[in-house]
């Protein structure tokens, strides 16, 4: 009889037991943890989830997970990837999954509980660059200055042979374009390239100039009443050109119809103040990207507002660099070639890369002479950086 009546309480415990619901980790009490905050692209990376109760207790067993969402955003924050925790939380109580880190820059990891971020999330991984040198490119060039991508052809200007050469996908010879012929024009001495949408614009540091050029033809000349040493050149999404003055440390902005509409900066090594400011960009957000070859930096200016919104302090190994070429990618990350000591030939060259709040993302590239353009595109999956390499003639590649 005795037995009986336990066997039925024991088949009750049971059925009542299958019936209780899962516990559920407290978001506030759980916390998420990084062993490695730094890694290289491409690879994977170990995130740690600790789930606790209400009272803080370490979580193990099963049906912990049915809660629990975690995902990886992208640099740009376009996109993520959704991250596959073990269904089961071992003994200790630390949930281990792996990331895979598919773009340079700045990921985060974010993980939430029923809804809730937990403690630590998100979290912040560095994903730095490779640079692992792809190709290298001889053309016909005398001290190549600038580089860019457009379409499926590369323009870059030839300045010792005073041209701007238009090379195919491998580098092949193309066209090539030169300074309209006149009389009040000196030999063409053309320093960096952009493309507005319809045309070629070029700074002439010779004849103090913005040559235009349609269809690889001379359009029209403007700045030579502004200008005195026009070096970096880039465009703005409504069309407006931007040039760095390196002569009178500014930026000067030309309209539609090539007017000089205001000037950004002025002499000085404060926020907001340039010092031989040599290339630019613009970035997804339309900021203003401006490297400085005396202030060794890198600063960021919101156009509309005419304001400063970052400065980069451009160092590696404990040293600073003189910034040279600049280039960004398809997350906004910063690209600058640069170059320590004074002797050319003698001194370090290398690229270096910052993401867009000013975080370091790593180092590449050697054996440079005269390194200044840089452009970085994307084939397929692929980050791609193109590095004028200037006294040695030549074009390096690198994949990221």
């Amino acid at each position: 009889m005795f037995s009986s009546h336990v066997s039925q309480f024991e088949k009750r415990g049971v059925t009542m037991a299958s019936r209780m619901p899962s516990p559920v980790p407290d978001a506030s009490k759980s916390t998420l943890q990084l062993p490695a905050a730094h890694a290289t692209v491409g690879s994977k990376v170990e995130v740690h989830l600790i789930l606790r109760g209400s009272r803080g207790n370490p979580m193990v067993g099963t049906g912990l997970m049915s809660s629990v969402d975690g995902v990886v955003e992208s640099p740009n924050g376009q996109c993520s990837q959704r991250i596959q925790f073990p269904d089961t939380v071992p003994a200790g109580g630390v949930c281990k999954a792996l990331v895979w880190l598919n773009h340079v820059g700045v990921h985060h990891v974010h993980v939430k509980i029923c809804g809730s971020e937990i403690k630590g999330s998100p979290v912040k991984i560095v994903s730095g660059v490779r640079g692992n040198l792809l190709k290298t490119y001889k053309p016909p060039m005398n001290q190549p200055h600038d580089i860019i991508k457009h379409e499926n052809i590369f323009v870059v200007t030839d300045k010792s042979n005073n041209q701007v050469q238009v090379f195919d996908s491998e580098f092949r010879p193309a066209n090539k374009f030169c300074s309209p012929e006149s009389t009040d024009m000196g030999k063409f001495d053309p320093y960096a390239v952009a493309w507005t949408g319809e045309t070629f614009v070029v700074t002439d540091l010779n004849n103090h100039c913005v040559v235009e050029f349609k269809n690889f033809v001379p359009f029209q000349v403007f700045g030579k009443e502004t200008l005195q040493k026009p070096c970096g050149i880039a465009v703005g999404k409504d069309g407006s050109v931007y040039v760095a003055d390196c002569q009178k440390h500014c930026i000067f902005q030309f309209d539609k119809h090539r007017e000089c509409t205001f000037i950004i900066g002025g002499h000085g090594s404060a926020l907001g103040q340039l010092s031989a400011p040599w290339f630019l960009a613009i970035n997804s957000k339309g900021n203003l990207v401006v490297s400085e070859f005396k202030n060794r930096r890198v600063q960021v200016f919101n156009p509309k507002k005419r304001q400063p919104v970052r400065i980069i302090d451009v160092k590696h190994n404990g040293k600073a660099w003189d910034c040279r070429g600049l280039a960004l990618d398809q997350n906004d990350n910063i690209y600058v070639t640069v170059r320590s000591g004074l002797m050319r030939g003698w001194s370090a060259e290398r690229v270096l890369v910052y993401a867009p709040n000013g975080d370091s993302l790593g180092a590449f590239g050697e054996g440079f002479n005269y390194v200044r353009g840089i452009t970085v595109t994307q084939k397929g999956e692929k980050t791609l950086a193109y590095v004028v390499d200037g006294a040695n003639h030549r074009i390096v590649e690198y994949e990221m």
